[in-house]
């Protein structure tokens, strides 16, 4: 009924991305490395509130679901 998402050319993105900052955290350049890491964790931290905003999301829908069950 529902079709998934190809996030084929987003997840081929985020992997590139991924892969030009774990090479930048090899360099000599020591602000390279330090912008790196800290673009690596911002990363991180957005991703994680992305997953706590979309759970927060389907507890929202469960419960209007069954409000809209309990009015009818």
């Amino acid at each position: 009924m529902f079709i998934k998402d190809d996030c084929t050319y987003r997840q081929m993105k985020q992997d590139s991305t991924m892969q030009w900052l774990e090479s930048l955290l090899q360099s000599e350049d020591v602000v390279n490395r330090q912008g790196a890491k800290v673009t690596i964790e911002h990363i991180e931290s957005l991703n994680r509130k992305i997953k706590e905003l979309e759970e927060r999301n389907a507890l929202k829908d469960e419960y209007l679901k069954k409000l809209k069950q309990k009015i009818k």
